[in-house]
């Protein structure tokens, strides 16, 4: 398997690599974001299904700007909703919920990535683990608005295995349906969670505060954080985490595709920085559709960006040229049948190092290879993906160094054959 990391837009004239929104590609719901060992771990829900849910995946990030996709062998039907933390005696703990009892599930592991191993099943939804920097408490927070005390001894063989007490919410709560997370800053707690629901135009994201995790939360103002906004794209947020990065806040949340939104199943992976007031209160969220989190220099650059695209077939909406434009919520999309094709011109000949593919969903079988050519004519093989059919997270980043103008995705065929060919970007990278 190889998989590398996703190099976004690199905008401005600061050299940075800078993040967009959504920010990875594809549709991942529920965004959990944690940084852990050195690392940004984005615990997502795998969407884009109307019967089922995708299979399980991580994301995992240096800087929150260049993410990999990792597999999770745990299931691969109704893993929802997971938050993932590292215990005080070295293990990692990750919750998850099910869609068919509507329970939440502790696993345990030894490593971030798994495997992993059941431990304790947990009678409330939409748990999201929370560690109080004030007390060092692993604590847990659900949709049944219960603050869950787990065993947070280190030397009980009971750590993290079962709940010694719970506390209910205390506070009126404007709106509340899912997706709970607390998190400190200074010397408040925050609560934030999703209102309305996810299949009307009312889907939105609140906040309350609190002196303490299970005192009494306030509301300092009725009005949501984020809610639909069209003008700015923005079509049912919800269901969010918060993260500190060097003094800055940011929120983590979904919205839905704009194509098919209000929509419980189809919603991307966002962030949004969060700006706060003299008194506490959360003053703006900045939903910019690019920022920098950590001011890192990017490592290659995309030679595919903006470049001329041009294809075998196409499906509208999707144009060819969706697939260099940088976005993560728009995508080239081939008409049914097999044998598609797409073709990046780069205009001129250049050194290429990578090509990664995002394929618009990660856990479908594709047969296809990659091709260059010089004079668009004559093509050499670059990676060969037709004699197994693999996952598109499997193959998604292909190494060779080539000089090459133009860069051509066959697609034999896809998982299916109702399923079409579908690409988010294609990414065309040669180092700096």
């Amino acid at each position: 398997m190889r998989v590398i990391s996703i190099l976004f837009i690199l905008w401005g004239i600061t050299g940075l690599a800078r993040a967009q929104n959504p920010i990875v590609p594809g549709y991942f719901a529920d965004p959990s974001i944690r940084y852990i060992d050195g690392k940004f771990y984005m615990s997502v829900t795998t969407d884009g299904y109307e019967d089922r849910n995708g299979e399980p995946f991580v994301w995992v990030s240096d800087d929150m700007v260049n993410w990999d996709i990792k597999y999770l062998n745990i299931n691969d039907r109704f893993f929802w909703a997971p938050s993932m933390i590292k215990g005080k005696n070295g293990k990692y703990y990750m919750v998850h919920q099910n869609g068919v009892d509507y329970l939440a599930y502790l696993m345990e592991s030894d490593h971030p990535l798994g495997p992993w191993k059941e431990t304790l099943q947990i009678k409330d939804f939409d748990v999201e683990l929370f560690e109080d920097p004030q007390t060092g408490q692993i604590l847990g927070i659900g949709s049944w608005k219960n603050i869950l005390y787990f065993d947070n001894d280190p030397a009980s063989a009971d750590y993290m295995r079962r709940i010694v007490k719970r506390e209910p919410l205390e506070g009126s709560f404007t709106d509340f349906t899912e997706g709970p997370c607390i998190f400190r800053k200074d010397s408040r707690y925050y609560l934030v969670w999703a209102g309305g629901q996810c299949w009307l135009d009312t889907y939105n994201i609140r906040y309350a505060i609190a002196a303490s995790p299970a005192k009494t939360y306030v509301e300092p103002t009725k009005k949501p954080l984020l809610s639909t906004t069209p003008e700015r794209g923005l079509f049912g947020p919800g269901h969010s985490s918060v993260i500190e990065v060097n003094k800055r806040w940011f929120l983590f949340y979904h919205r839905q595709d704009v194509l098919r939104s209000p929509t419980c199943n189809y919603r991307f992976a966002c962030a949004a920085e969060l700006f706060f007031d003299a008194d506490g209160n959360i003053s703006k969220v900045d939903t910019l559709d690019n920022f920098n989190f950590l001011e890192k220099k990017p490592q290659y650059r995309n030679l595919a960006l903006n470049k001329r695209a041009f294809t075998n077939s196409e499906a509208t909406p999707h144009r060819a040229s969706y697939a260099t434009d940088g976005r993560n919520d728009t995508r080239w999309q081939a008409e049914l049948g097999e044998d598609k094709w797409i073709t990046v011109d780069l205009g001129k000949t250049e050194k290429i190092d990578k090509v990664q593919v995002d394929f618009e969903y990660f856990d479908k079988y594709y047969l296809y290879k990659i091709e260059h050519s010089e004079d668009g004519v004559t093509w050499q093989t670059y990676a060969d993906y037709t004699s197994r059919a693999l996952k598109a997270y499997e193959t998604r980043v292909s190494e060779k160094e080539v000089h090459t103008r133009y860069v051509r995705i066959k697609v034999l065929r896809a998982e299916v054959k109702t399923a079409p060919a579908s690409v988010w970007e294609i990414k065309i990278l040669s180092k700096i």
